[in-house]
């Protein structure tokens, strides 16, 4: 591959960079609900950047007193990039690609992808009780205990209480622009079947929130405030064992319990006998890492699946069911910087700036020619940094 097709790669990649691959880059809740600080400077891994915190104390009656001023630096906060996150490609036959489209397509479409993915689930890896905890710590000015839902699902109640908790303690949630509430798919999926945001499901948010809003009582405390996203990388886990063993069978979807309650342990809707339909809870059994979800429950002794199992237990096994750790919060309460890496350019490498999609992620792609393995070398690469700034201005969800 001569100089010239190594320029014509690039040209046709920055011809290209627009609403083609716009298109083509999947949603992603987290990277929408925190604030981006996406900038073209090019920066070093070790490299720090500074955020601001907009604020100062309370204003004091200043006529028999001297002035006592904060401190503008102590509202600054430091911020390493300590992560170089980064995919390659190794393509033996580069002239078969040399059109604008079969570039994005074959390689830089999925590559970005990957790269907005990576960011998007460094974010979530935020969401814990040490970025999130219950006892405040400077900067913050308040911290909050989790909101513990119903299994699986986030109900309007809840919705309501993150909204309230924020609220009080002086957080600006004014509306989807300001915050969100980001939450695992199966606790979406129950949420959908909810009669309390039924409303919402049928005839959309924007009617659902003036009639919340403008009902006197009831539900009308803010529960539409918050955007609600689902997203496949909020994080899971499972709960401890529940009470009894269980008996499966490898094809069928029965499960008998021996002293279990299943009404109570693992019913997203516990208060019904039998559970309400719709509300999904997932289970794992015994040492297995497979999870599957629950179709119904008749009795504290006797659920259904939803789909066969498929793993070769009996009978006495110790049974888990899939725990969901969501986040109400406002957008300034995770930041992600983003930066790109120092280009590099000489006989063997050539590489550009690159920012592709909605969201435009300044990225390092470069090409080089690895003569042991008879190929060019396509990578992608960002700095990037991802912290909690403000932890006060958000709320776990656990359900």
């Amino acid at each position: 591959m001569s100089a010239n097709q190594v320029n014509a790669f690039f040209q046709r990649l920055s011809a290209e960079n627009g609403e083609y691959n716009k298109a083509k880059v999947g949603e992603l809740g987290a990277l929408d609900a925190v604030m981006l600080d996406l900038k073209p400077e090019v920066a070093s891994i070790g490299q720090t950047i500074r955020i601001n915190f907009p604020d100062v104390s309370a204003f004091q009656d200043q006529e028999a007193n001297d002035w006592v001023p904060d401190d503008a630096s102590a509202t600054l906060l430091d911020v390493p990039f300590g992560q170089r996150p980064g995919k390659g490609i190794l393509i033996r036959s580069f002239e078969q690609w040399l059109t604008s489209t079969n570039i994005m397509d074959q390689f830089i479409d999925p590559m970005y992808k990957r790269a907005m993915e990576y960011g998007n689930g460094q974010i979530f890896a935020q969401v814990n009780s040490t970025n999130f905890p219950a006892t405040a710590t400077a900067p913050a000015v308040a911290s909050y205990a989790p909101i513990t839902t119903v299994p699986a699902e986030l109900d309007v109640g809840s919705a309501r209480l993150a909204w309230n908790v924020l609220v009080r303690n002086k957080v600006p949630i004014r509306g989807p622009q300001d915050a969100t509430i980001l939450y695992h798919p199966d606790v979406h999926a129950n949420t959908l079947t909810d009669p309390a945001w039924a409303a919402e499901n049928i005839v959309g948010a924007r009617i659902a929130e003036d009639a919340r809003q403008n009902d006197a009582g009831g539900m009308a405390n803010g529960a539409f405030r918050f955007k609600r996203r689902h997203d496949v990388q909020a994080p899971t886990g499972t709960s401890t064992n529940r009470t009894g063993t269980v008996t499966v069978a490898n094809g069928s979807t029965a499960v008998t319990g021996s002293s279990t309650k299943f009404l109570s342990e693992v019913a997203a809707v516990p208060s019904t006998t039998p559970p309400a339909p719709g509300n999904t809870v997932w289970l794992t059994f015994g040492a297995d890492t497979v999870s599957y979800p629950v179709q119904s429950v008749t009795s504290d002794t006797a659920l259904t699946l939803a789909t066969p199992y498929t793993g070769s237990l009996t009978s006495g096994n110790t049974y888990t069911r899939v725990t969901y750790t969501g986040v109400a919060m406002h957008r300034f309460a995770i930041a992600l910087a983003v930066r790109p890496l120092p280009l590099v350019n000489n006989e063997g490498t050539q590489s550009r700036l690159v920012k592709l999609g909605p969201i435009g992620f300044p990225v390092r792609v470069m090409l080089s020619y690895q003569h042991l393995k008879d190929g060019w070398l396509l990578t992608m690469d960002y700095g990037m940094a991802v912290k909690v700034i403000r932890p006060d201005f958000g709320v776990m969800i656990n359900s």
